[in-house]
């Protein structure tokens, strides 16, 4: 009789801790005090070309669904006619997320949301800083996260910035291990 294998879960604490594993047989030199963490995930949505309150309150909502926590509206300090804005008017929303927050939300990124993009070729691995101490990825439509639902009756992009604690090339090297679908390079 055989027997009946169930699936393995991974949860986001022990996808982490793998990839710190890998990273510390390969870099048997650093201690793991050395080794690149990450500080932060945040979050920011440009809400400015929207008038409408129920829409930006729609993009609240959504975020709030997908992080657990309810994101920081951003408002103008300045009128300025040439653009239509007023002063006082939400032009943005912006959160931070660390922790466990920040884990849940990278797993699911990583392992489900940008498989599901539309001709999806991997992510650019040039995006980082000069200094490798900030990833930046922005993604143009918000219906890639399944989890969420699409009833919203606006799309909207919504860039994304990962920050390390540290800055150095070991950073990549990190991002690798932890199964980011970086896109090939070719050259000419």
């Amino acid at each position: 009789m055989a027997t009946v294998q169930t699936p393995i879960t991974l949860t986001s604490t022990q996808y982490f801790e793998t990839a710190y594993e890998k990273l510390q047989k390969e870099n048997s030199t650093l201690n793991k005090f050395a080794l690149p963490k990450i500080e932060k995930v945040c979050i920011n949505v440009g809400v400015g070309k929207l008038f409408d309150n129920k829409q930006k309150q729609q993009i609240v909502d959504y975020l709030t669904n997908l992080t657990g926590q309810k994101p920081k509206l951003i408002t103008t300090l300045k009128s300025i006619s040439g653009f239509k804005v007023r002063s006082g008017d939400v032009v943005g929303a912006i959160l931070t997320l660390r922790g466990k927050k920040m884990q849940d939300f990278l797993f699911n990124l990583i392992y489900i949301s940008l498989p599901r993009t539309r001709d999806f070729r991997g992510i650019k691995p040039s995006s980082f800083d000069s200094n490798y101490s900030c990833y930046s990825l922005g993604i143009p439509a918000s219906s890639i996260f399944p989890a969420i639902g699409f009833d919203a009756d606006i799309n909207f992009g919504i860039q994304i910035n990962i920050t390390f604690k540290h800055s150095g090339k070991a950073n990549f090297g990190f991002l690798n291990h932890l199964s980011f679908p970086f896109s090939k390079i070719t050259t000419k």
